[in-house]
């Protein structure tokens, strides 16, 4: 099959960019380097957490791993929460994608899925005015956010959040929450209209899971083990959605290859030069239209190699993070609740008159195993045991992520790589001290916040730049364009027919994450591509 479009990277941005393209009756073939856990994932049990504790035998091997990998020594670092089952997720990187830098510790991916593979789900559309400054409108993206909401699968709940997160009539109810997330939102409850006058908001966290039987997929069936397998298939991976693309003739999956370059060639159309991984052969592929969706990291490695821009910086963002272990003091007496999820269980926006906004995820911790919080205890090991047994029903975790915007200290280059090895990523990564100070500050007026909910924050921990894995700005949209930019229609400046539909093409970043509005610009890219393909204007 002679591909119209070739499409790089199977995560969350290259599966809904290519489905449209592919429901519209072009060719399509999408060129990924395809990495997949055959280790652990068959030998989970399709149980609950608590019965898999009670009784697998085998539970050692994927809680710990066989060479123990997912034990986390040392600091707290990025990446140390993907757990054995899913640590192919990161597997080769340092391989394929050197990267330099003592200022951020990215996680990059080669697998199926991407980092999405592994992501938390969360669903959080854009609003008007953080889509400000954008080539187009939040109108414009409305129905893709609706169109994208469909394909994966989206619960959510119409409450004190709709404001901030919109509706959909695609959306399913919203998951159950814990017996320890009741306890809080029944406090914020009681408190609502002093919180909401301070700019807090809390509500059921919008995910991209399924409550319901949906397109092929069990409705959620609370097993608490989201962190270790997709057994139900309820929480949205885009390898659901590669699924479905192969089901169509014109589509065709290519793994193995990671892809080095593209030029445009003078009659028309883009080749592709892709190393394959298994052999070590360079392969072409040629098509009308490129579709570079390789992560934010990945894109910018491939744009500036095949542009011969080395050396030169181009812009990075991305979100900071914080997380809080806190005591919920209104679970003190309370037998917790068995049936329950891993993913976020609330979700906070906070937005005062006078300060810095951020978004939360409110978080009960249990299946991630009380070893990790442990280590972060400053407890004696035999006594961090029996306090963490007597807390664990108590404890919570909120993550912080704030919004972040270019800035002198944050970008990135592509050298060469000496004798043959592959070129290098440097990454400089260094907020202003301002910055980083109304972070600060507007966190201890949240934990304030939370203190009077009921929960008591232990500590704050900040595993450095990049842990939120959320990346972006290297190609920013542009109106007007410029050099190494893109348009509206997310395409390259000085290309014909080269697209971005990562999180490389959005300029700044709210304190929301990232996934799901990129998801729904990569189906506004893949449609408008595919309309350009149908007039005859490739």
């Amino acid at each position: 099959m002679s591909a119209e479009v070739l499409v790089v990277g199977s995560g969350a941005s290259g599966v809904n960019a290519a489905f449209p393209l592919v429901e519209a009756g072009h060719r399509v073939t999408l060129v990924d380097f395809g990495n997949t856990d055959r280790t652990y994932a068959p030998l989970i049990p399709h149980q609950p957490f608590t019965e898999v504790r009670q009784g697998d035998a085998r539970q050692h091997r994927y809680f710990l791993g066989d060479q123990f990998e997912g034990v986390p020594f040392g600091k707290i670092r990025v990446g140390a929460q993907l757990t054995p089952p899913r640590m192919h997720i990161s597997a080769d990187t340092a391989r394929w994608m050197p990267l330099d830098s003592n200022t951020f510790t990215p996680t990059e991916s080669l697998a199926v899925g991407g980092l999405a593979a592994g992501w938390g789900a969360g669903a959080f559309p854009f609003d008007a005015h953080e889509l400000e400054g954008l080539p187009f409108t939040h109108a414009d993206l409305a129905p893709h956010y609706d169109t994208v909401a469909e394909r994966v699968g989206v619960s959510g709940d119409r409450d004190d959040l709709l404001p901030f997160l919109g509706d959909s009539q695609a959306m399913q109810p919203p998951l159950d929450i814990d017996s320890n997330a009741e306890a809080v939102l029944s406090r914020y409850q009681r408190k609502r209209e002093k919180l909401n006058a301070a700019g807090f908001f809390m509500g059921k966290a919008r995910l991209a899971v399924c409550s319901r039987p949906h397109r092929g997929r069990d409705g959620h069936a609370y097993r608490d083990m989201e962190f270790w397998a997709d057994t139900d298939r309820s929480v949205y991976r885009p390898q659901w959605t590669l699924e479905e693309l192969k089901r169509f003739p014109n589509f065709r999956y290519l793994d193995r290859r990671f892809v080095l370059s593209f030029s445009e060639r003078d009659g028309g159309g883009v080749s592709l030069l892709a190393r394959h991984a298994d052999t070590g052969a360079d392969e072409r592929h040629d098509a009308h239209a490129l579709v570079l969706a390789a992560g934010t990291l990945g894109t910018a490695r491939i744009v500036l190699r095949s542009l011969g821009r080395y050396g030169e910086r181009v812009p990075l963002v991305c979100n900071p993070y914080t997380y809080v272990p806190m005591v919920n003091l209104g679970m003190l007496g309370k037998a917790p609740r068995d049936r329950r999820h891993s993913l976020t269980q609330l979700e906070v926006v906070y937005h005062p008159k006078d300060g810095v906004g951020m978004h939360g995820q409110l978080y009960s911790y249990r299946s991630l195993l009380m070893f990790k919080l442990l280590k972060e205890a400053p407890l004696p090991l035999r006594e961090g045991v029996q306090v963490m047994q007597l807390l664990m029903p108590l404890v919570n975790i909120l993550g912080i992520h704030h919004e972040d915007s270019p800035g002198p200290g944050k970008s990135v280059a592509l050298h060469r790589g000496a004798d043959g090895a592959p070129d290098r990523l440097e990454v400089r990564y260094e907020p202003a001290a301002e910055e980083e100070r109304a972070q600060s500050d507007g966190e201890r007026a949240l934990l304030r916040h939370f203190l009077g909910l009921g929960c008591v924050p232990l500590k704050r921990i900040r595993p450095g730049h990049g842990s939120s894995i959320h990346y972006a700005g290297t190609f920013p949209m542009r109106e007007g364009g410029g050099p190494l930019t893109v348009d509206g229609d997310c395409r390259l400046h000085g290309t014909r027919n080269v697209y971005l539909a990562d999180g490389s093409v959005f300029p700044k970043l709210p304190s929301k994450g990232l996934t799901f509005t990129m998801m729904a610009n990569a189906d506004r890219v893949g449609t408008r591509l595919a309309r350009r393909l149908q007039g005859g204007h490739v």
